[in-house]
């Protein structure tokens, strides 16, 4: 029986495949609720480009090209030195782990609320095998210490601004991701996408439901109840808010899951 699915806080997409790679167990599967092309361009503004020098021009070859006479100059001061180079990312270096692990991590991009219910909907996918005829087993660690995992990045986010943000939407996603992750005997885990300028000071949380904390903000936005709710114009604010009544994200997730900080979050 796979252990309590976990809301873990915000991750960037960097922070999001070093996680993958650190603990995943065949069959992991990997649910990315954005295009292909928009996750590539976050991950890219994250992590650091490597300076790709130009080589130096080859030498003419045109033997009749006038030569200028030599002439004495006088000694110059040599170049200075060309700086270091930073480190490179974790992720721009293949390690054997990294390469082994990552060959048997299902990656799927699920743009759409309606292609992510049927996706839940039909899971868990058929069982690949190797070239032996059975699946590859990669284990890292003592067995029975990790467990295959179902991690979806962006679930919330995917909701916003569409007829299903709202308790009521949400929770049909949730409970078929649960449903889900029961049927395919995984650990459901849940990661919302982390902005840069989210970054705020921390407090500890442990437990059942967050607060008043800036990592967890994306628990603490409040929907309203039903489908189909429509705002109104706040009152003495430019904000506008929801008509009748709304609760917390956090909530709606509480019912399943528990809460806790993510590797990149622990010091």
């Amino acid at each position: 029986m796979p252990s309590p699915p976990l809301a873990l806080t915000p991750a960037l997409p960097s922070e999001l495949l070093t996680y993958v790679l650190a603990h995943q167990v065949y069959p992991t599967n990997l649910v990315i609720c954005q295009s292909r092309d928009t996750f590539l361009a976050s991950l890219l503004s994250i992590i650091p480009q490597p300076i790709q020098r130009q080589p130096p021009p080859p030498p003419d070859d045109n033997t009749n090209a006038f030569v200028p006479p030599i002439t004495e100059e006088p000694e110059e001061a040599l170049p200075p030195e060309p700086e270091p180079e930073p480190p490179q990312h974790p992720l721009l270096t293949p390690s054997l782990h990294q390469i082994a692990s990552s060959r048997h991590v299902n990656v799927v991009f699920i743009p759409t609320v309606s292609h992510l219910r049927a996706y839940l909907t039909a899971f868990p996918p058929p069982k690949e095998k190797d070239e032996n005829g059975g699946p590859p087993e990669l284990r890292f660690d003592k067995p029975g210490k990790k467990v295959p995992l179902l991690i979806m990045y962006g679930l919330v986010d995917l909701h916003k601004n569409t007829s299903e943000w709202s308790a009521q939407g949400l929770g049909n996603t949730v409970a078929g991701l649960v449903e889900a992750g029961w049927r395919g005997e995984k650990k459901v885990v849940v990661i919302e996408e982390r902005k840069v300028e989210d970054d705020g000071e921390e407090m500890d949380i442990e437990g059942e439901q967050p607060k008043r904390n800036p990592r967890w903000k994306v628990w603490e936005e409040r929907v309203p109840m039903l489908n189909g709710s429509v705002k109104r114009a706040g009152f003495e604010s430019e904000d506008s808010a929801w008509s009748g009544r709304t609760i917390e994200v956090g909530r709606i997730f509480a019912r399943w899951f528990k809460f806790r900080k993510g590797d990149w979050d622990i010091e």
